[in-house]
């Protein structure tokens, strides 16, 4: 599968870095802004792919931050990480609920737990309402997020960081600053890539740092050959899909945990989520053996040789 072109900026190496910087970070920065809208509007406001794609834009955008960090001023630049990470959590949130919600809204009432209720569709029924309300509450933060950007004047601040983008003779290349940029991320995810997964903190921190490369390769593309390219993107893509199902069975685990100890829930309900809780778990280990057997020292040494090949070839 190929990178992702809305979000990439293919230049020529020779390009001042400071122009491609500029560029992939209006690109990005606008992008947030507008799913962020998007996501207020009052007919958008149930549409989850909008939530998702909220989310997808500010990991991006972090992404882009980080690569030009050199570039940028600190004071400028954390602002904006701040606020970014902000909106992610409240998108996280939100996008959590949809995936869960969803899920259990179509699932038939033959894959609950048979020991969870004598009626397990209407088990199901009571569950998908209580997260349908608390998906209704998730989207307030979104919304005040919104509101508070608008008043930190996000656009005008946008415009100044771009400003303060230093330009001039004496910059590098963007391929000069691609290739000294990006080995140290590379070092950076093969030093999570190669740990024991022992628990699912470590194995979310794996996947997160994955997103981290991918969506740094879109943004120094133009240093890697394009097959190579696509060879590392669909590698990478693989891991985050591979992960996905681990994550998003041990985090419903987590949630259902949770829920079944507040006392806000009816002991019918406790039971249910319960029994949901073991089922989840038992999907999130079958999930994890499988990706402890797709991600072997084979693969990681490949998926390695080719990005350290690519960058000792274009600084030859």
């Amino acid at each position: 599968m190929a990178l992702a072109s809305r979000w990439m900026v293919m230049d020529n190496q020779r390009t001042p870095v400071a122009s491609v910087a500029s560029r992939t970070l209006r690109k990005r920065l606008e992008t947030v802004w507008s799913e962020l809208e998007a996501s207020c509007e009052r007919g958008a406001r149930d549409d989850a792919e909008r939530v998702h794609q909220l989310r997808v834009a500010t990991r991006r955008a972090l992404a882009a931050l980080d690569a030009f960090r050199d570039l940028l001023p600190d004071r400028q630049r954390s602002w904006f990480e701040k606020q970014l990470r902000r909106i992610r959590r409240a998108a996280g949130n939100a996008r959590d609920l949809d995936v869960l919600t969803d899920r259990l809204a179509v699932a038939p009432a033959d894959d609950f737990p048979k020991n969870a209720a004598p009626d397990r569709g209407r088990g199901r029924q009571r569950l998908v309402a209580m997260l349908s309300k608390q998906r209704d509450v998730s989207r307030q933060p979104i919304l005040e997020r919104h509101e508070k950007l608008i008043e930190g004047d996000w656009p005008g601040r946008m415009e100044r960081l771009l400003e303060s983008i230093p330009t001039g003779r004496r910059q590098p290349s963007f391929g000069t600053y691609a290739r000294r940029r990006f080995k140290p991320m590379i070092d950076h995810f093969f030093a999570a890539a190669d740990r024991k997964l022992r628990d699912p903190a470590e194995i979310h921190r794996l996947r997160i740092e994955g997103k981290k490369i991918r969506y740094s390769m879109e943004i120094f593309a133009a240093v890697f050959p394009p097959q190579v390219r696509a060879r590392c993107h669909d590698s990478l893509e693989q891991l985050q899909k591979t992960l996905g199902d681990f994550t998003d069975h041990s985090a419903a685990a987590d949630r259902f945990k949770r829920w079944a100890e507040t006392g806000a829930v009816a002991p019918s309900n406790r039971e249910l989520l319960a029994s949901l809780r073991r089922q989840e778990t038992e999907l999130a280990d079958k999930a994890r053996k499988a990706f402890a057997k797709w991600w072997s020292p084979s693969r990681r040494r490949s998926l390695r040789r080719r990005f350290e090949r690519t960058l000792r070839r274009n600084s030859a």
